[in-house]
């Protein structure tokens, strides 16, 4: 198991009202603020915990067996989560939008471009396209979508990544991590920059920003008056669309934010854990029913 510290936990205990009862976890995978949230609130009579990756969902009903009778421990998209709460209302529901380190230590994944493995980047490896399907078959103005709008490239620069990349598959498909990476070094990407790339195919092919934007269509649904939402963002766009639906939240007299701005991590905690250096938390709080 990767070791991992779960990014601004003091600030997501102390957003929580006392004598909650059911419980959201989008992201279980970070299970640390699942059993930190339990431990603190014997008042929960319910958590719900979801997530995409068979694998991790098994390490994190071990790691939380003691736990096991408050836990709901599902396999699932955060999406679909009216279904499973079955009619009820959730008190608080936490979104962590970080990616859980093991799938970058799990080399044969393909989410790294540290690790020579065939490109996959699905969170669930058994659904769905995988990055494969994605760089050999979509065509040159989607790759292009994908570069401008998740790794916020100019359209000059996407252009230049999609079409060497149109052309070198028309030779031979791109099936690796490096193969990959190699056609990014000849467009002049360093490691940061084809980082970016990875991370922004890695968006796509989980459906990260669709998922999110339909995850907060359903938040007025699930959730209890007087009740709260946290979401943790790493990425500017994340951050972008939780700040603005929020906002129109907040407007519709339905929502009020809990706080006017977004908190960053502290700086103590940045020093602990460089992780959380680009961490956002936003917290809102439903006041009325809608009709």
């Amino acid at each position: 198991m990767v070791n991992h510290f779960p990014v601004m936990l003091n600030e997501v205990l102390e957003s929580i009202p006392m004598n909650c009862k059911i419980v959201v976890d989008w992201t279980l995978g970070h299970w640390w603020h699942s059993r930190a949230i339990l431990e603190k609130f014997p008042s929960i009579k319910k958590l719900f915990g979801f997530d995409l990756d068979p694998n991790i969902l098994e390490e994190t009903k071990n790691r939380l067996k003691d736990l096991k009778n408050k836990i709901e421990f599902i396999w699932s998209s955060y999406v679909d989560i009216p279904k499973f709460l079955w009619g009820q209302k959730a008190d608080f529901v936490l979104l962590d939008l970080w990616v859980n380190m093991e799938h970058f230590k799990d080399w044969e994944r393909g989410f790294s471009l540290n690790y020579n493995s065939k490109l996959d980047m699905r969170f669930d490896n058994k659904n769905g396209k995988s990055a494969y399907d994605i760089i050999n078959d979509y065509s040159e103005q989607e790759l292009i979508r994908i570069f401008v709008d998740y790794a916020e490239f100019s359209i000059p620069k996407a252009q230049e990544i999609a079409r060497i990349i149109v052309r070198e598959r028309k030779n031979k498909k791109i099936e690796t991590t490096f193969e990959l990476k190699n056609l990014l070094n000849q467009v002049g990407l360093g490691q940061k920059a084809s980082t970016i790339i990875f991370q922004a195919i890695r968006i796509e092919t989980n459906k990260e920003i669709d998922n999110l934007k339909l995850m907060l269509d359903q938040l007025p649904n699930i959730l209890s008056n007087w009740w709260r939402c946290g979401i943790i963002t790493f990425h500017s766009l994340e951050d972008r669309i939780v700040k603005n639906y929020f906002k129109d939240l907040s407007k519709s007299g339905l929502f009020e934010l809990v706080y006017k701005k977004a908190i960053p991590a502290s700086y103590q905690e940045v020093l602990k854990n460089r992780a959380s250096r680009s961490a956002k938390y936003r917290v809102i709080e439903k006041t009325f029913t809608q009709n």
